[in-house]
């Protein structure tokens, strides 16, 4: 027998309405016919979704199930802000933005989610008071974020991994009041980074497909957009042919922060590292900085060490690698590393939201059932969450 769900078809309606979202991008991800889509939106059709499908419906919208029963006017939503396109996409196909959609109003949301759980467990957010940075000197910006933030290149030196500096860059940066959270379900090279600037609270917005490097540098890249006062989507953090000048700027910036020349210089001399640079040494480089090959290679052309040539078929070469990469996992199934749910759950939640549930746990106002239904994981893992939150608590 087939179970229907009686769900609020204006509800539905509403949510696809307020997060822009088309019948074309839902029938893609849950391969439900347009038309049958179309009848379900329809309040005045008779056709339901089953339960099943029903699900499969709230979970590509990022809503709970129990949601679509609700009436719309009870339904948390936000506002999609103005925000500048500062992307540059080659070959993809964005007519549709359903799911850049659903990722702005997610972190809307989730900031909102953190201003009501820090008055719960009563803890203060850290004050944002935008700085004043004038001029167009990567160098400048990138030593005045250093100075705000306390950046430790000594740390950076230290980290044992690409992910411990993106943790290390994330923890820094919200604790003085900027919100950083990533969103998902959108391809990376569609976006890799939000910015969506705000008097009381900013938001920086990241991939969670991203690597860990590509988000420490969409962190920094951001980080400029908001100190500039300005909301943007971004995705190209490393073509040598970008047009857009505030796009060209805010790389640097972030390149300069994170590999800073006199830094660069001193490694590259020191360790008799010269033209032409092998992919290996790249790639120790990257190490010791906790940065992607991609920076490095960047790095090295801002200095002019390479051309942009060199520039191009180093990364033509690392595209092409990671694409076999890819081939390979997906060839070899068996192969691949199983995820990490706590520490993908962790790396994908603000800092400041996870400090605040681990304490709104520890003072027992949160229960793990609590934690569990926020963050969208099993129950079974909110103990090593827990405990992974402590090491990064502040």
């Amino acid at each position: 027998m087939i179970s229907y769900a009686l769900i609020n078809k204006e509800t539905l309606s509403y949510i696809c309405e307020q997060r822009k979202v088309s019948t074309i991008y839902l029938q893609k991800k849950t391969h439900y016919k347009v038309e049958r889509i179309e009848k379900w939106l329809d309040p005045s059709d008779k056709l339901y979704p089953t339960i099943k499908q029903a699900k499969k419906v709230s979970s590509c919208l990022h809503i709970p199930f129990a949601g679509l029963y609700m009436n719309p006017q009870d339904i948390p939503t936000k506002k999609i802000p103005p925000i500048r396109n500062m992307r540059t996409i080659n070959g993809n196909d964005i007519d549709d933005e359903s799911a850049l959609g659903i990722a702005m109003i997610d972190l809307l949301l989730e900031r909102d989610f953190l201003e009501e759980i820090t008055r719960e467990v009563g803890t203060s957010l850290g004050s944002y008071s935008p700085p004043q940075l004038s001029g167009n000197d990567p160098y400048y910006w990138a030593n005045k974020i250093r100075s705000i933030f306390g950046l430790d290149l000594s740390f950076q030196y230290k980290c044992p991994s690409a992910r411990q500096f993106y943790l290390y860059l994330r923890s820094r940066i919200e604790s003085l009041g900027i919100f950083i959270h990533c969103f998902t379900d959108v391809p990376v090279e569609i976006v890799r980074g939000i910015a969506i600037y705000d008097e009381k609270i900013p938001i920086i917005g990241i991939n969670a497909d991203d690597r860990p490097p590509g988000k420490s540098f969409s962190i920094i890249h951001e980080l400029v957009h908001i100190f500039k006062r300005e909301s943007t989507i971004c995705n190209e953090m490393f073509n040598s042919l970008s047009s857009i000048q505030e796009e060209i700027f805010c790389n640097a910036v972030a390149g300069e922060l994170l590999v800073p020349g006199k830094a660069l210089n001193i490694i590259l001399e020191n360790e008799h590292i010269v033209p032409p640079f092998s992919i290996e040494q790249i790639g120790t480089l990257a190490k010791r900085f906790s940065v992607s090959r991609e920076v490095i290679i960047r790095r090295l052309l801002d200095t002019s060490r390479i051309d942009s040539i060199e520039y191009d078929t180093f990364l033509d070469e690392f595209k092409v690698e990671l694409e076999q990469q890819r081939i390979e996992q997906k060839d070899t199934p068996g192969k691949r590393i199983p995820q990490n749910i706590v520490r993908s759950t962790f790396d994908r939640t603000s800092q400041a939201i996870c400090n605040a549930l681990y304490k709104g746990y520890t003072e027992e106002i949160y229960s793990k059932k609590d934690i569990s239904r926020h963050l969208g994981i099993d129950q079974k893992h909110i103990g090593k969450f827990l405990v992974e939150v402590s090491k990064w608590n502040n």
